[in-house]
């Protein structure tokens, strides 16, 4: 399983430089370069700084993920305000779920374990509770503080195990979880639906290239999921009560190249969407966060302020404060994990 593990991570750091060429739902948009001047470019596209806001973890000694010794992910506001998040490279017996209180910049650990590899945390509409993914296969269940841990889920599905890595929610606390695997030449990964009791196993989506991010559209209709080895997000129209895909298409491309004069590598990791459908992505070893509209249009670059001489190029994960601007991102260096903020573009949802 670890090296499973460490070698779907690997396959996220894939090279490059973003220029983003962003493809509609519905219609083609402009190419536009990582300066937002494209063919028909108008004008830059703005730029975001997002400034570091508190560092959460040293690096690891050791880690689930071999050379890869600090990452944090799976922000989610809980309903005490707190921001949760996840510590993905955290070994055993050391804090892998973190409640990160945002006025004294203090952060207390809700849960550990030996063996979990945790990649993303979500709260349930139903039951209020903190549901985690173990990219191992598993999804577990607890209080807000920690207590009372339950394995939710623990199977194959359709005869093969799941490498669990992002999960959302609809209304009904039915779960959508990614299957981190598979490439452009191979492509194995599948969007899992998982019933609010962890029952009912069913794959609404295969053929996808290491799906990795999950989110809904504000009226849970659709849901974004990105691949990260094939850089591309798609959008998949769910039926009534999300049991089945009625359509689905490519939404948006991103374009990844090698970036020149070093040895930084780039990929897709997770999306989050705010209040007024704006989707944001998270672009592992680049050190930004692109924001696109419903349609498909770039409306602005999140970069990250490096606040030590080594860079903070891993963003994994972003959060939005519901009913705030006040967005967080979780950010991965060689010097450790980071929480980083800055002002999203529409308000978070809650």
């Amino acid at each position: 399983m670890a090296k499973n593990i460490d070698s779907g991570f690997r396959a996220r750091r894939v090279a490059g430089w973003v220029a983003s060429c962003a493809v509609a739902a519905l219609a083609l948009t402009a190419c536009t370069s990582a300066d937002g001047q494209g063919d028909n470019a108008v004008g830059a596209v703005p730029t975001i700084e997002a400034t570091a806001f508190v560092k959460i973890a040293e690096p690891h000694e050791s880690s689930a993920l071999g050379e890869l010794k600090s990452l944090a992910e799976g922000p989610v506001f809980g309903p005490d305000g707190g921001l949760y998040v996840t510590d993905v490279a955290a070994p055993g017996g050391e804090p892998k779920i973190l409640k990160l209180d945002l006025d004294t910049k203090e952060w207390t650990t809700i849960y550990t374990d030996q063996d979990g590899v945790y990649s993303s945390a979500q709260f349930s509409p139903k039951d209020g509770k903190l549901y985690v993914t173990d990219m191992g296969g598993k999804i577990l269940r607890m209080n807000p503080d920690g207590s009372t841990v339950e394995t939710v889920f623990d199977g194959p599905v359709d005869g093969r195990r799941i490498v669990a890595d992002d999960i959302a929610f609809d209304a009904a606390g039915s779960m959508y979880v990614t299957d981190f695997a598979g490439t452009p030449w191979d492509p194995t990964g599948r969007l899992i639906r998982i019933d609010s009791a962890g029952g009912a196993p069913s794959v609404l989506q295969e053929g996808l290239a290491s799906p990795n991010g999950v989110s809904f559209t504000n009226d849970y209709s659709r849901l974004w999921v990105n691949e990260t080895t094939a850089n591309r997000l798609s959008n998949f129209r769910l039926n009534e009560d999300g049991s089945s895909v009625i359509d689905g298409r490519v939404g948006i491309y991103v374009n990844l190249g090698t970036k020149s004069g070093g040895d930084t590598t780039m990929s897709l990791d997770s999306i989050t969407v705010d209040s007024e459908g704006n989707i944001y992505q998270a672009v592992y070893g680049g050190g930004e966060i692109l924001i696109w509209n419903s349609v498909g249009d770039l409306l602005a670059t999140v970069i990250t302020k490096n606040e030590s001489s080594i860079p903070q190029l891993g963003i994994t994960n972003i959060a939005i404060k519901p009913g705030t601007k006040d967005a967080f991102a979780t950010v991965g260096a060689e010097n450790g994990s980071y929480v980083y903020q800055f002002e999203a573009l529409g308000e978070g949802i809650g």
